[in-house]
């Protein structure tokens, strides 16, 4: 005879392993790609001296940026290209400092122009995979600024079992500032080398364009070439797809990107006039647009960061702007005439094993007075431990040395801690310490 919680209890146990089954798929990873013009970045010239545009005291404020903002993949436009000093500067003065270590930058390319881009990446997140220059448009003949090409693939944790990760390209480009006739000729060159690079390599689905544009409408010849090239599947998109007249147009004043500044402008080095200019873009193509190829745009998240749409034609900090903190205002103010702008990306990651889903087991003896002990299997050796207290500020950490081993004495104070042990290729273990 069935007992009647036999009916329970096989249900119960299905579900569970119907939800189990949810357990085996990593869930995405969210990247976050950003540009910005770091304005003449060691680039000193007659109407922009360091005086005007001290490199050190930028170095500062764009660490802060940085930290604020979080992104895993950066483009800088605006970066002196006499030499690699600059480029390098960015990394070791801006990057990884404060104890940071994820930042690696690509190899700085130049086609002889006194202003470069550098493209810089979180190397525990991403891997570079190629790199390549468009300096040439599609007669042959120099541009303005070379574009840069760097090919990503993203470091999913199962890669040494299964190397069908995601792979991207990012095309890095500054385009010819100015307003005359040959100007915006000289932007219609660079988009269309942009393009026929495209159609003549195959870069692969997904595929990203960073940077400075300097294009005060969509409608110039130069965005169109980008937005509605002759083959369909190798256009550009618009994250939020807002086609029109941005220059000193209320409409879009959420979208501005320059300038900063009204009329304080270091004596010419800082374009003025507030902001009302949508120069700075992130664009990718139709399969990051859809989702169809493992990377998807997170619909929303475009950030011209500064930008509270309340400061149409006027400087960011004046009236009063709330939509970061201030010392990031002020960094914002005096690093650039430009802002920066990001979007968030959502990254399929490998199906997971079960393996993976499973933490290690470990036992901790002890108490606050005397100490702590801890005991891990040989699957944990080398694995990162640290102890932290209820507000997560770390105490002590190491890595796992012996099958048992100590802590260091943390103190008999009151308050939780917790010793979380992270082995690599499994879910992270914590106990609380008795």
């Amino acid at each position: 005879m069935r007992r009647p919680g036999s009916i329970w209890l096989f249900s119960w146990f299905t579900c569970f392993l119907l939800a189990g089954s949810a357990l085996f798929a990593q869930a995405p990873e969210r990247l976050r790609i950003m540009t910005y013009n770091l304005l003449n970045y060691r680039n000193f010239t007659s109407y922009c001296p360091s005086s005007s545009n001290n490199p050190v005291n930028k170095e500062g404020y764009l660490a802060e940026i940085i930290a604020y903002s979080q992104p895993d993949l950066l483009v800088c436009n605006e970066i002196n290209g006499d030499n690699t000093t600059a480029h390098g500067r960015v990394l070791n003065y801006s990057l990884n400092v404060n104890g940071e270590t994820r930042w690696e930058k690509t190899d700085f390319f130049s086609n002889g122009s006194s202003l470069m881009n550098g493209i810089y990446y979180d190397q525990n997140k991403l891997g570079l995979l190629n790199q390549d220059l468009i300096s040439k448009d599609v007669n042959n003949q120099n541009l303005v600024r070379g574009i840069d090409v760097k090919t990503f693939y993203y470091k999913d944790s199962l890669l040494s079992i299964n190397p069908d990760t995601v792979i991207f390209t990012v095309f890095a480009a500054h385009l010819k500032a100015g307003s005359t006739a040959s100007d915006i000729a000289d932007r219609g060159r660079e988009t269309a080398a942009l393009m026929a690079y495209l159609a003549s390599h195959n870069v692969g689905p997904n595929y990203f364009l960073a940077g400075d544009l300097n294009m005060p409408k969509s409608q110039e010849a130069g965005f169109q070439n980008l937005l509605n090239y002759s083959t369909a599947a190798l256009r550009f998109y618009d994250p939020e797809n807002q086609p029109g007249n941005w220059n000193n147009n209320y409409t879009f004043r959420n979208l501005h990107t320059q300038s900063t500044r009204d009329g304080a402008t270091n004596n010419g080095c800082f374009s003025g006039g507030g902001l009302d200019d949508r120069f700075d873009h992130v664009l990718f193509s139709d399969d990051v647009a859809d989702g169809t190829a493992k990377m998807t745009y997170v619909s929303g998240s475009l950030t011209p960061v500064g930008n509270d749409g309340l400061h149409f034609n006027s400087s960011i900090n004046s009236p009063t702007n709330n939509s970061v903190p201030s010392n990031i205002l002020t960094a914002l103010y005096e690093m650039s005439d430009h802002l920066p702008v990001y979007v968030d990306i959502d990254v399929e990651r490998l199906q997971i094993s079960i393996h993976e889903q499973q933490a290690l087991p470990m036992r901790i003896l002890g108490n606050r007075l005397d100490g702590y002990w801890v005991e891990v299997s040989q699957s944990a050796m080398g694995a990162p431990w640290r102890c932290s207290d209820v507000l997560g500020r770390t105490l002590a950490q190491g890595r796992v040395e012996s099958l048992r081993f100590p802590l260091p004495l943390m103190g008999a104070s009151p308050g939780l801690r917790v010793f979380t042990l992270s082995p690599e290729g499994r879910q992270a273990s914590s106990q609380k310490l008795p």
